[in-house]
């Protein structure tokens, strides 16, 4: 692997380790056969206003949330096509306006492991690289819901997570598909879309990433990324048949439809075995999602090489 793609590699993994969803993303420049890193990161995200429903004055302030995250991902190279990575962490949510609805919660976040084969190498060929991505998601341990406020009757230890519900509760696979170049040994581009599917009644959502990198210098990669999640669920937050208004069971919120757009700028340390990333992340607009801002930070080793 030339040290160009050793840069990019290395860039990605802190961007995808560092990514407020506990839902990773893939890539086409793969760790070397042999090689691999292992990354811990925290991510503190916070919000105020939130987007409800396809229509209506959004965002509205609602009373927010703070969510604390940290994971550890690792990554191995089995060959110069097929790669390794899996994802496991911790997260704790808490509503900022100190009422004891809802609760607080945390809990182990969802796990992921995926196998990417990398079909098409740009080294070897006039086009861009192109690989494929398969993920299992295998549900953490957090609550989910439970009965809405109007239920609980003077008693908080009833309500369950609900919008503190650090995930949807549920396994699922996910497919992808990702295109990449590197440009003039300084520019890399990339973009990935992919299918999430849950079980039970949970939305299928789909997703696309945008990444920009670039080699500012020999030991700092700069990043951009821009990143859509579209649901195919028809429910929506508030009135009925909704979750979240006047009594309506806080376990309906795994249901909801999300969609996300969101976008994130950071770089990446580039210090031999080790690398540090910092970055930074903002969602712009969505359907029954929270305006969440959030800032990451990532401690990689690599080994192997």
């Amino acid at each position: 692997m030339t040290k160009t793609r050793t840069y990019v590699a290395v860039a990605m993994v802190s961007w995808l380790a560092s990514a407020p969803a506990a839902l990773a993303d893939g890539s086409v420049w793969l760790p070397t056969p042999g090689t691999g890193t292992m990354t811990v990161s925290y991510v503190s995200q916070k919000a105020d206003n939130m987007w409800v429903g396809k229509n209506g004055p959004n965002p509205i302030p609602f009373r927010g949330l703070d969510q604390s995250t940290v994971t550890l991902d690792g990554t191995y190279g089995f060959s110069d096509s097929v790669s390794m990575d899996i994802r496991v962490g911790t997260s704790e949510v808490s509503p900022t306006h100190g009422n004891p609805i809802p609760l607080s919660t945390d809990g182990l976040t969802d796990t992921e492991v995926g196998l990417t084969w990398r079909f098409r190498d740009e080294v070897v060929s006039d086009g861009p690289s192109a690989a494929f991505r398969v993920g299992a998601i295998i549900a953490g341990n957090y609550d989910t819901g439970g009965p809405g406020p109007a239920e609980v009757m003077g008693d908080p230890s009833r309500v369950g997570a609900g919008p503190t519900a650090i995930g949807d509760g549920a396994s699922g696979i996910e497919l992808s598909g990702i295109i990449g170049k590197i440009f003039n040994n300084r520019i890399a581009l990339s973009a990935e879309l992919g299918f999430r599917n849950r079980s039970g009644d949970v939305p299928r959502e789909t997703f696309m990433n945008f990444d920009a990198h670039l080699i500012a210098r020999d030991n700092l990669v700069l990043s951009a990324q821009y990143h859509i999640q579209a649901s195919s669920g028809d429910v929506d937050i508030g009135p009925p048949p909704g979750p979240g208004a006047h009594g309506m069971h806080w376990d309906q919120f795994p249901y909801v439809a999300e969609d996300i757009n969101r976008v994130s700028i950071g770089g990446t340390f580039v210090l031999n075995s080790i690398d540090i990333g910092l970055h930074w992340f903002k969602v712009l607009d969505g359907r029954n999602t929270a305006e969440f801002k959030a800032i990451g930070g990532t401690l990689t080793y690599n080994f192997g090489h």
